[in-house]
């Protein structure tokens, strides 16, 4: 079996999300993650920075990643500008479509922590030159309101805006509700060539939900490594994300922002008994 799946994207310095957070759920998945940084992101409560990595690095990684085996799905996260858009899909294009693997598209534009920038004028670069190339394409509520230029508030305003940007190009698209919509439901909708999926969970209500579009990304791709469908690949991720959020780790005494734990479905409550314990 193929055991290696590849992540570009940020790094977090506190690790619930970015290249961390893929890392560690392709490990709970059975896979060996490779990993091509494009940028250091560091962050608490208060504070929020972007640091880009040279683009002649993310480069030289990327050749390293072309001369590997045993290669089984990429997955892309947080790109910071069109220059790495544009060599992370030439790297696509010419290494990993020929060899027909499934390809995850996490258009990270947007982010939990307050004060944080978004990053909405990258939305058309994205469009242009990596959706085509996406098996699956996971932007979450608002960033699928700067890439369709459409106010969301709703269920059918999910559905509409993941049919518009299925039009760009990618098989499918899967638009995170999450706790944006009103309602007790976390709702997903799932939009392929074929059909329109609308997936329910009970929303978790807790701030400790930093990495949850990352992981969920990376859980689908972990999922298309290992041959599922789309269907099952997403719904699959909607569970293991739902199980990581509900045994998130707070930061802080404060207890004002945490980040889901990837462990969760596998290990359950357990890291709670042991903090209890100490």
């Amino acid at each position: 079996m193929k055991k290696r799946i590849i992540t570009i994207g940020g790094s977090d310095s506190l690790s619930g999300g970015g290249i961390q957070a893929d890392l560690a759920t392709f490990t709970e998945y059975g896979f060996q993650g490779l990993s091509a940084l494009t940028s250091i992101v560091t962050a608490d409560s208060a504070d929020f920075h972007i640091h880009p990595l040279a683009t002649n690095l993310l480069k030289e990684q990327l050749a390293t990643m072309a001369t590997l085996d045993g290669l089984a799905a990429v997955k892309t996260g947080l790109l910071v500008s069109p220059e790495q858009v544009t060599m992370v899909a030439h790297f696509l294009k010419t290494v990993i479509l020929p060899l027909g693997l499934p390809i995850v598209i996490d258009p990270v534009m947007v982010f939990k922590e307050a004060g944080a920038p978004t990053l909405s004028p990258l939305g058309r670069t994205l469009s242009e030159a990596l959706f085509p190339l996406a098996t699956v394409v996971t932007p979450n509520l608002v960033e699928a309101s700067q890439l369709t230029w459409d106010q969301i508030t709703d269920e059918a305003g999910l559905i509409a805006a993941a049919k518009k940007i299925q039009v760009s190009g990618p098989k499918a698209v899967v638009v995170k509700g999450g706790q944006r919509l009103a309602g007790r439901q976390a709702v997903d909708v799932l939009v392929t060539t074929d059909e329109v999926n609308v997936m329910y969970q009970p929303q978790v209500n807790t701030p400790f939900n930093n990495g949850a579009g990352c992981t969920f990304s990376a859980a689908i791709a972990s999922q298309l490594a290992l041959k599922q469908s789309v269907f099952t690949a997403v719904t699959d991720a909607k569970q293991f994300v739902h199980a990581a959020i509900q045994s998130g780790l707070p930061l802080d005494q404060q207890q004002t922002l945490g980040m889901v734990w990837q462990s969760a479905r596998r290990l359950g409550g357990q890291h709670e008994e042991t903090n209890a314990k100490d």
